[in-house]
């Protein structure tokens, strides 16, 4: 408002000049002498106004301004002095004179004014330091008003000069704020490291004085910040990080864990306070960083390996100082890495420890406490990367990296794994489960970490088979759910098999109805058949068995019954996996009925015959039922076991030669009418199914990986070694990690079958036949 007076007073006088071109000069009689005109302006408007400065406060300076006629007769003397003709013009000179005139006033008021009260304490000098660079900001911009015409006319049309308000900054700079510069800052960073010993400090003192720093740069051209960064910034942190060095090695010395991890947050919250309440928000990242680092990042590895660290604090579950570990090292560079890497070791350690007990254990894992044990783990440090680390990629990489490092060692864990889920969905099962939900979730979970799934999925194969042919399963919602579930983490490929093999069951019962309603209904015995498509089901070799005449007559009706139904497929009877009711005479007041596998029933049936001679030697049953000899001697030893003795054997071992015989025992004697009988199982049988398994395995993978080849290659069509080794392995690594010689061996062997071929000038280049 007092510089639109101004302008309108001049407008009255002389008219108001155009902001671009200068008034027109005065006549000669209107001259005024330089030193005349500066002696009525400095005694009448500059000094006046400095000592009205000087000598009010703050407030009472702000509620009263310099009077309008001071003011409006300086500024026309100046006018005047600077519209004269030349040699009178006096824009130069009066330009100086002002320069001057706040020098002489910094020199002899401002100067000894601040040194005074650095003379008593750091709190007066910085209250000085303060009310100063104030009272320097109204007398820039009071001085500005006076000689307003040199910004407008006299500046513009000069070389390297300033206007008078940045010539009176940069003045206070060269001969005030240079001189005091380094106390005031000193003085800052005292008080500053005495708040952080917790002694109290006056804030908005302290957020005035280093202001100082920042509005004194934002005043010149082209310094802005710099000014703040350079004097101030630059040894605030370099103070800070000396702060917290010393502090962090005392109590990192003294301190637990958790325990400094406490301090540290707390010097955090603090210094975010203090860029909240008075340090310069541009200071921020280097403010925090710096504490961050020196507090946490410098010492983190020790942190972590102490007695009372990460692995304590995991062990216990000691969750609120595992949030704040997370929130602590979550803003530091790279600083979740480290602690998840340890939790990650420390999970490894315990999934070890966990499978080396089961190993080291006499008897076998009946009641799965491995599986039990890693699904307890599983959940435990589930649920701590979920609520105490905020879930964060970083963790979920680390937990499972260190499931998948212990449960990929060998396929011990895979198998257990498949055994467990097993007798979870198996009727009867004496494994208890809290939540079955989450047990199948945690299943899945483990699952997932597994590498060479094919082995668990082959296993699993097994297992639902079994429960599907033997009606074992608790429930088909259960089985379905599970499925659901393996295949929202695997895909729809291999579960697609698993869908296959409950619809074969489901069109089985269908088939039976119509069977027993129809020439079912007229036969002798009760048949139950399961008709499993091939490829749906575990695959192994067939053994063509002599079937029993007593069940001939109602197979081969079954035959026709169902090619008439479904013409053009073909029936194989797998005797090896189904179950039969056999009534047995053991004497005349001894009559039972025992559950039986088919081998064992195509074993008893043999007796039917042998009244004269009850006796039959091992060769004659093997040569009448053909039944493979390592299974029909484990199904020969099952009946006669001495828990079981069924069939009383000669001699009474546990080895059978082709002499030895059996015959049925005529003393068998049990309290219940129906008898389920076991089937043991001996290690020549299992090293012979496992090495089967082994070869059917090794040539489901060889089908793979030539899959994938041509895959690939059908749609490269040209391609390097390799790249080709490279985007099989992408390809089916979410089955199984198959090696770099296998892939080599397929590749050569479809070249061979005419699939791929060498590229003629280069031979580690292959080309796809079409």
């Amino acid at each position: 408002q007092e510089e639109e007076f101004f302008i309108r007073l001049m407008a009255k006088k002389k008219g108001t000049p155009n902001k671009t071109d200068a008034p027109p000069p005065s006549d000669s009689n209107d001259i005024i002498p330089l030193e005349q005109g500066w002696s009525k302006i400095n005694a009448g408007g500059v000094q006046p106004f400095l000592n009205r400065i000087d000598n009010l406060d703050e407030k009472k300076f702000q509620l009263k301004s310099i009077p309008q006629t001071e003011y409006a007769e300086t500024y026309d003397t100046i006018f005047n002095m600077c519209i004269q003709r030349e040699p009178f013009n006096f824009s130069e000179p009066l330009y100086n004179k002002h320069s001057e005139a706040l020098v002489d006033y910094n020199n002899r008021i401002v100067i000894p004014a601040i040194k005074e009260a650095r003379e008593k304490h750091a709190l007066a000098f910085l209250q000085e330091w303060v009310r100063r660079w104030r009272c320097n900001r109204w007398i820039v911009d009071g001085m500005r008003r006076m000689f307003m015409y040199l910004d407008r006319f006299y500046v513009p049309n000069s070389e390297d000069l300033k206007n008078t308000s940045e010539q009176g900054y940069a003045l206070y700079k060269q001969h005030v704020f240079d001189e005091f510069k380094v106390a005031a800052r000193d003085a800052v960073l005292d008080a500053i490291r005495r708040e952080r010993e917790k002694e109290v400090q006056d804030r908005d003192l302290l957020k005035d004085a280093i202001a100082v720093f920042v509005e004194l740069g934002q005043k010149l051209t082209k310094v802005d910040l710099g000014l703040y960064k350079e004097d101030f910034e630059e040894h605030f942190i370099r103070a800070t990080k000396e702060f917290y060095r010393v502090k962090s090695r005392s109590w990192l010395d003294q301190d637990s864990c958790p325990d400094y991890m406490q301090k540290a947050e707390t010097c955090v919250q603090e210094e975010e306070r203090r860029l909240a309440s008075y340090i310069h928000p541009s200071s921020k990242d280097l403010l925090m960083t710096s504490t961050r680092d020196e507090l946490l990042k410098e010492h983190q590895d020790e942190l972590l390996s102490k007695s009372s660290g990460i692995a304590a604090l995991l062990e216990k579950e000691a969750k609120s100082d595992l949030a704040r570990m997370y929130r602590l090292y979550e803003s530091v560079d790279n600083g979740l890495r480290p602690v998840a890497d340890a939790m990650s070791r420390h999970v490894a350690t315990l999934g070890h420890n966990f499978i080396n007990q089961s190993k080291q254990s006499q008897t076998t894992d009946r009641e799965h406490k491995l599986v039990l044990n890693l699904i307890s783990l599983h959940e435990r440090f589930h649920g701590i990367v979920q609520n105490n680390f905020q879930n964060a990629q970083v963790f979920q990489k680390a937990l499972k990296e260190a499931f998948e490092d212990f449960i990929n060692k060998e396929y011990y864990t895979s198998n257990l794994l498949a055994k467990f889920i097993n007798d979870v969905l198996r009727k009867g099962s004496k494994v208890a489960v809290n939540d079955f939900e989450k047990t199948l979730d945690h299943v899945v979970m483990l699952y997932g970490y597994i590498r060479d799934k094919d082995i668990f999925e082959r296993d699993y194969q097994l297992y639902l088979s079994n429960r599907l042919l033997q009606a074992l399963s608790t429930s088909e919602q259960a089985e379905k759910r599970m499925i659901g579930k393996l295949k929202t983490e695997c895909g729809y490929q291999w579960t697609s098999k698993l869908e296959g093999m409950f619809k074969d069951v489901q069109l089985s019962n269908e088939l039976m109805e119509g069977w027993r309603n129809g020439i079912g209904a007229q036969s002798p015995i009760e048949l139950t058949v399961n008709v499993c498509t091939t490829g749906c089901w575990p695959t192994s070799s067939v053994s063509t068995v002599t079937q029993p005449p007593e069940i001939q007559t109602v197979c081969e009706q079954f035959k026709s019954f169902y090619l008439v139904k479904h013409h053009g497929r073909r029936l194989v009877w797998r005797m090896d996996q189904g179950k039969a009711d056999v009534q047995v005479l053991f004497s005349e007041s001894v009559k039972k009925i025992l559950n039986v596998t088919t081998y064992q029933m195509m074993i008893l049936l043999l007796f039917n015959g042998t009244r004269s001679n009850p006796k039959l030697t091992f060769r004659q049953i093997a040569d009448q039922t053909q039944v493979p000899t390592d299974d029909l001697q484990t199904h020969l030893l099952s009946l006669a076991h001495p828990k079981v003795r069924v069939l009383v054997k000669t001699p009474n071992s546990n080895k059978v030669e082709d002499n030895h015989t059996f015959a049925i025992n005529p003393k068998y004697k049990n309290n219940f009418y129906r008898v389920k009988i076991p089937l043991l199982m001996k290690l020549a049988k299992t090293d012979r199914q496992k090495a089967e398994m082994e070869r059917a395995q090794n040539t489901r993978r060889r089908h793979q990986i030539d899959a994938s080849i041509v895959r690939i290659m059908k749609t490269r069509k040209t391609l390097k070694h390799m790249n080709l080794l490279t985007e099989v392995v992408d390809q089916l690594k979410a089955r199984f990690q198959p090696s770099g010689n296998d892939i080599k061996k397929r590749i050569e062997s479809l070249i061979e079958q005419e699939y791929l071929e060498r590229d003629e000038n280069d031979r580690s280049t292959y080309n796809y036949k079409a």
